[in-house]
């Protein structure tokens, strides 16, 4: 791969991150930390693909502080790979858990090679172990320094570890591109990797980080900003492919008992609460194929597709079990009450209106037994 071939392919990774950086303004707004760690990666990218090309052009050449120079930008592309890796760790983790509890508890000690290595890499200055810059300021990779890859790749995979374990845990409930990022990275790391002298690494992460934002931002639509349970456009579009498929149709309405008074005794922030805490325990209690929708305000549906009453049964025992764990353990100012209603419809007998209304209908049906009784 010759210098021009080599300043083009970076400047290509510049020119998309630049892009990306523009798209993903009014989403950095929102301040998440999540957000900012986005931005983190795609600036320290940037950096990357500059450093690449910059070091690249002043490999044997001679001038002044050249040396310096050389060893200033090649020790900045290292740590550049240990930390991009060990960010998109963290990333993938904050996305699918939201938890920076979980972050500060889990990578100090997960983040220990990546000091190990930042602390050969400051040794390597002197003694050269990594990678030499010799008499004619001509850079060399020495063999420790194909070690670097080893948490570089590790990092990455452990990124698809968490999301495999949480999609079993969770029953893949949330939506995670990881391979629109992955993918890129791994082909153009080992191609670097393998064939000396291309350079393409950094484009490739690039083409990732703008592949998952892309397949974020349109999921998105698909998405309630509030619960981060799918929408009413996904139920709509899954029915309608469900029916037309010819698959029978399992769900159950499920509605909060009383969420008016919640939000007039205690305001709608606290409102906001009950329906997210509502959506993490139907969230917890789904199986596999299970799909949680805010249909709308504080109720909520779910689909199971080719399903019998008795699976639904068996969901709906687990919501009133976490429920009530949830109200003995929580330290919230309410406790939280749920009407549901559940049916299966065999193929081709319902249309989505009527499998919609029969399941509203058995939800109203607890709902008015609850008020007599509590009339009673």
């Amino acid at each position: 791969m010759n210098l021009q071939s080599i300043i083009i392919t970076n400047l290509m990774g510049c020119a998309i991150l630049i892009i990306l950086l523009i798209s993903s303004y009014f989403v950095r707004q929102r301040k998440q930390i999540e957000d900012k760690l986005f931005t983190i990666l795609i600036l320290l990218t940037m950096s990357a693909c500059i450093v690449e090309m910059l070091s690249y052009i002043i490999d044997g050449k001679s001038f002044v502080g050249v040396r310096i120079l050389a060893l200033v930008l090649n020790t900045w592309l290292f740590l550049t790979n240990l930390g991009v890796s060990f960010m998109w760790c963290i990333y993938t983790d904050l996305m699918l858990y939201h938890s920076t509890l979980r972050i500060k508890r889990r990578y100090s000690k997960i983040g220990t090679p990546l000091i190990l290595f930042v602390i050969m890499l400051i040794l390597n200055v002197p003694f050269g172990f990594v990678f030499s810059i010799d008499d004619k300021n001509v850079y060399h990779r020495e063999l420790i320094g194909y070690f670097y890859y080893i948490p570089t790749f590790l990092y990455l995979a452990y990124s698809a570890v968490i999301r495999r374990r949480y999609y079993r845990r969770h029953n893949g409930s949330e939506f995670y591109p990881i391979w629109m990022f992955l993918a890129p990275v791994f082909i153009g790391a080992t191609g670097q990797l393998l064939v000396y002298g291309i350079s393409v690494a950094w484009c490739s992460v690039s083409l990732g980080l703008v592949g998952i934002y892309m397949c974020l931002q349109n999921e998105l639509s698909y998405l309630d900003p509030l619960t981060k349970l799918y929408n009413r456009n996904f139920l709509d579009q899954k029915l309608e492919e469900l029916l037309a498929r010819g698959s029978s149709l399992g769900g159950m309405m499920i509605d909060v008992d009383s969420f008016k008074s919640i939000n007039d005794r205690f305001g709608h922030s606290i409102g906001d609460n009950a329906l997210i805490d509502t959506a993490n325990i139907i969230r917890s209690c789904l199986t596999d194929k299970a799909m949680a929708i805010r249909f709308a305000g504080d109720e909520f549906i779910i689909i199971v597709p080719d399903s019998d009453i008795e699976k639904l049964h068996k969901i709906e025992t687990n919501i009133r079990k976490a429920l009530e764990r949830f109200n003995c353990s929580s330290d919230r100012p309410y406790k939280l009450s749920l009407s549901i209603g559940c049916a299966s419809a065999a193929s081709g007998t319902v249309t989505t209106d009527e499998f919609l209304n029969r399941i509203d209908e058995l939800m109203y049906e607890e709902k008015k037994t609850k008020h007599t009784r509590v009339d009673l």
